[in-house]
């Protein structure tokens, strides 16, 4: 009997099928889908199309990408399989038909409709389905909370049930869900009464790789803040693994056990390594293959994380590159996944690719290049669509969120996180609070800050359904908001908690970023001392990653010209080798053909001598021929030695010439370094004299003194902002006068509050001039400027700066600051003004040889006309 309706359906979905890709639990490929619908499609209604019916249903029941029409399909398909068995009368189809229906209902929290199904259904499915509708209930969705209550009981009447029928499988399975569940609900010692009633059970009957796997799945089941109850079960598993000799088991439960050391030490990585590197060693012997396959194994019996989220533990690599990260070592990070990537793209394992690149794309996060993070990112969400099944969802999504508003899209950002909250997908606290973070960030760039703090504020409340880790995470991000938007009191709590909590729980690149916050709050609450304090502190953090940054990428970069300069060495004795052997090869040809002469010879004279006398003489003349053979080769030997001592000498003279090479760049690395360090030190004074002259002036009641110590702030800024230009680029005596005219006058008019009353007009040529020219011409600017901002445009009038610095010819410069103001007073004559403000620009002008004009047309213009030799244009 055919059924149109149904066919329809099915090629639909088979196109579908082909687009996405299979499951990964479901061992169906694509081939394999289209070989089904078509024989569903051309063959009987027997007890063959029940099974491909319930196959596809299984299908689409375990995939992930796009659940409501996944599960649609799976519905459709299970009742077909249902009706087709009623009417074939077979009982075990139609059993496992609606158990299918029943776990589709239950993944779409059609409660109602799988409710009635149990009633009709084997004791087996019965029990399989009373579990799919308690782990329904241990996760929540991003509108609805988890019902742990619920499921335990789900789970007890499936242990019941489990008893009576003397199924060993579905009872301990119903035990380990209530472990599950109680450990869920942090009653850890509830838990672990269920889940050791299983492990005794398998020791009891000499089940040991199920000993392990109950004792790995209780240690993993969720994030932990107190661990040591899980170090003490992955502890026993390690010692029964190693008696089994189990090396894929070994390895998974040493990764756990160093991410637990972490957990444990408060964030000390050092017993975290020595896990590390166990796991590295036992990698290299075996390969990634067996601890990719237990890794799936572990996370295919997750009912609370997804499955993806246990990625952590497929490579040894993945551990090195989050202990880097925790030290604050970014460049290594990349490094270990770059070498993850490379080898999962060459040994023929395309399903872990899409975890591999999206932890490649989190590692250019990290490093702040965003658009390569962006595009391993999408790489990875499309081989996640081929397959049908994200491996995490709502991790994946929040990076990317993240970058895209990093680029500026936050419109783009939110509706890719409003498509994934439509779906109403079960998912963690954990994901609800990402989630929460996501729209809060959102709504912040789109400059909705009311929505924002309601999405912070959740994040918030949902953290403390979970563990602190998470927490210090919520406190961190709405610490951000805050202080963004300039919320400052807001913010400080939250501050307050992350600066009391253990320093080494939180990774360095964080503890920056709070200690920055925590200077911007104190600076706004005048609280000065407080806020020095905390950014000498924050200057420290990044002084110190930044410097151990530079060394490691020069030791890295050390290591890699050794090993190219040792391959190149190796391909040159390589050539030798092969010369040589070519010309023994031709030396022992020439003598074979000479041997060959010769008894040729020797075989036509003893021929001749019978015949003739005459080949005596021959045989003469050949063995005198023979000789003069072997002379020349004697001398061809003698010069090619004396050649090789040619060659041998002008290599050693080369090693020497590379050596002293090696040396210079050296020595001359050593110089900018010391000249860089300087800068920095410069810098770093000169600020801090900057916030002295602030702190003082909060003590001054004087408004001409305050006016002095402001004006002598700025002077500072200007000469401090020379030096750390010159320590963060590669020019180690010039300066862009692009960037930094712009940032003075920035500066100036931020600092007397004229953004909204104050048009710029600034042109300047692409010029990197010399120091001893920039530094004056950045006091001479800052003089200008502050005289125009206080006196050329009273009342708080609307005006413009004009700035101007252009090369004329034959390295003449022309620098020109000016004003359409008010001018200066009828009875001011500039030229014999003593104010400090002119005294310094006069000064300074004759200290470049400029030639020094001032102007009233129109306001005020000041023009310097002077020669660089130095200056470069770029």
């Amino acid at each position: 009997m055919r059924h149109p309706e149904l066919i329809c359906f099915l090629m639909w979905f088979c196109w579908l099928s082909l687009s996405a890709g299979p499951a990964q639990s479901q061992k169906i490929s694509t081939m394999e889908v289209v070989r089904l619908t078509k024989s569903i499609q051309n063959g009987k209604a027997d007890i063959n199309r029940v099974q491909e019916l319930l196959k596809l249903s299984d299908y689409y029941v375990s995939r992930t990408l796009d659940p409501k029409t996944d599960l649609d399909s799976a519905v459709v398909l299970a009742r077909q399989a249902q009706q087709l068995s009623e009417q074939l009368a077979y009982k075990k189809g139609k059993d496992q038909a609606m158990f299918l229906l029943g776990k589709a209902y239950t993944k779409q929290r059609k409660i109602g409709l799988a409710l009635p199904l149990l009633k009709s259904l084997s004791d087996t499915s019965r029990i399989k389905l009373l579990l799919e509708l308690g782990k329904n209930k241990l996760r929540p969705t991003y509108t609805e909370k988890a019902n742990r209550d619920s499921a335990i009981i789900l789970f007890r009447q499936a242990e019941t049930i489990s008893e009576e029928t003397a199924s060993r499988k579905w009872f301990e399975e119903s035990q380990c869900l209530m472990g599950v569940a109680y450990l869920l609900s942090k009653d850890w010692r509830q838990g672990k009464i269920y889940f050791m009633k299983v492990i005794e059970a398998r020791k009891q009957r000499g089940d040991k790789t199920g000993e392990i796997r109950a004792l790995l799945r209780m240690a993993t089941t969720t994030f932990c803040d107190d661990c040591r109850e899980n170090m003490m079960a992955l502890e026993r598993a390690l010692a029964v693994s190693r008696q089994i000799g189990d090396k894929s088991l070994e390895m998974i439960i040493l990764m756990e056990m160093g991410y637990e050391h972490f957990q444990l030490s408060g964030g000390d990585t050092k017993e975290a390594e020595q896990k590390a590197l166990q796991v590295l060693a036992i990698q290299k012997k075996v390969g990634a293959k067996p601890l990719t396959r237990a890794y799936h194994e572990l996370a295919e019996e997750s009912v609370y994380k997804m499955p993806g989220e246990y990625g952590y533990l497929s490579n040894a690599l993945y551990f090195m590159s989050d202990l880097s990260q925790a030290k604050g070592d970014l460049n290594q990070k990349l490094f270990y996944i770059l070498k993850v990537v490379k080898s999962v793209e060459n040994s023929g394992q395309p399903d872990e690719l899409d975890y591999a690149y999206y932890r490649l794309g989190n590692a250019y996060y990290e490093l702040g290049q965003f658009n390569k993070s962006i595009a391993y990112h999408q790489k990875s969400l499309l081989l996640s669509q081929q397959r049908g099944k994200l491996f995490n969802q709502v991790g994946l999504a929040s990076r990317m969120v993240t970058t895209w508003l990093r680029q500026g899209k936050a419109l783009e950002a939110l509706w890719f996180i409003e498509d994934i909250t439509r779906k109403n997908i079960p998912c963690t606290y954990e994901d609800n609070l990402l989630m929460a973070q996501c729209y809060g960030a959102c709504y912040s760039a789109l400059k909705q800050n009311n929505l924002a703090e309601k999405y912070y504020l959740e994040s918030v409340t949902w953290s403390k359904q979970i563990t602190l880790r998470f927490q210090y995470t919520a406190w961190r991000k709405i610490s951000q908001f805050y202080v963004a938007s300039g919320q400052y009191d807001k913010a400080d709590p939250y501050l307050k908690r992350l600066l009391a909590a253990p320093q080494k729980r939180i990774i360095p690149s964080h503890q920056i970023e709070v200690h920055l916050m925590r200077f911007k709050v104190d600076s706004a609450q005048a609280h000065y001392v407080s806020a020095i304090k905390h950014y000498q502190k924050y200057k420290a953090l990044n002084d110190s990653i930044f410097n151990e940054k530079r060394s490691k990428q020069i030791t890295q970069l050390s290591i890699q010209y050794e090993t190219e300069k040792k391959d190149q060495d190796l391909k040159l004795k390589q050539q030798d080798i092969q010369l040589l052997t070519k010309q023994s090869q031709l030396q022992q040809t020439m003598l074979q053909q000479a041997a060959t002469m010769r008894n040729g010879i020797i075989a036509a004279a003893i021929l001749l001598a019978l015949l003739l006398g005459l080949g005596f003489n021959r045989y003469q003349l050949k063995q005198r021929s023979n000789q003069l053979l072997q002379a020349k080769q004697i001398e061809i030997n003698r010069k090619n030695y004396s050649l090789e001592l040619v060659v041998e000498e002008k290599d050693h003279l080369l090693i020497d010439k590379e050596q002293l090479l090696i040396e210079k760049d050296h020595l001359l690395e050593d110089r900018e370094w010391m000249l860089k360090e300087m800068h920095h030190r410069v810098k770093n004074n000169l600020q801090i004299i900057t916030s002295l002259l602030q702190l003082q002036g909060s003590f001054l009641k004087d408004k001409e003194a305050l006016a002095a110590i402001k004006e002598s702030q700025n002077r500072v800024h200007a000469m401090a902002l020379i030096h750390q230009k010159l320590y963060q680029t590669d020019r180690l005596s010039s300066i862009p006068m692009v960037s930094y005219i712009h940032e003075i006058v920035d500066y100036l008019i931020n600092s007397f509050n004229r953004i909204d009353t104050i048009n710029k007009n600034i042109t300047i040529s692409p010029i990197d001039m010399d120091v001893t020219f920039a530094v004056p011409l950045g006091l001479i600017l800052n003089e200008a400027v502050t005289n125009s901002l206080k006196y050329a445009f009273p009342d708080s009038q609307i005006g413009t700066l004009n700035i101007e610095l252009a090369e004329e010819e034959n390295k003449t410069y022309r620098f020109v600051v000016g004003d359409n103001g008010v001018g200066f007073p009828v009875d001011l004559k500039p030229g014999q003004n003593r104010t400090l403000g002119m005294s310094l620009i006069r000064g300074l002008s004759e200290q470049i040889d400029a030639t020094l004009s001032i102007s009233q047309y129109q306001g005020v213009q000041i023009s310097l006309t002077f020669v660089d030799e130095k200056a470069p244009r770029v």
